[in-house]
């Protein structure tokens, strides 16, 4: 599975990469939301979005995929430390969120859930 992966955070962002190249997936990573405009030549299977982003939010940019006929499919899982991402993630369509600091298990339970989902 290709996984798309914005965060800002370099720390975190080295991190999500190594757990989840471990756990078999491809990922392509970006810094900012940028990415967004490039999802036809990325092709990813799943976004995992950081919802605080320079010069964007995670969810304006969840709300503008799942708006889209052709990117509404994607599975988008917001990840942040703010409060009230359970609501946040609901608002604007994300299919699952994740509370930074985030428990390894319970992010690739996440993953793996969604992907269930997408076969």
């Amino acid at each position: 599975m290709k996984i798309l992966v914005i965060e800002d955070n370099p720390d975190i962002k080295e991190v999500l990469d190594y757990i989840l190249q471990d756990d078999g997936h491809e990922v392509v990573t970006c810094t900012d939301g940028t990415s967004i405009n490039e999802l036809d030549r990325i092709m990813p299977d799943m976004i995992l979005m950081d919802e605080i982003l320079a010069g964007s939010r995670g969810s304006a940019l969840c709300l503008r995929l799942k708006s889209n006929e052709a990117t509404r499919h994607i599975p988008v899982v917001l990840i942040s430390a703010t409060p009230n991402l359970q609501s946040t993630a609901e608002k604007c369509g994300a299919d699952a969120y994740i509370e930074k600091p985030f428990n390894i298990d319970a992010l690739t339970d996440i993953i793996h859930r969604l992907a269930g989902a997408q076969k």
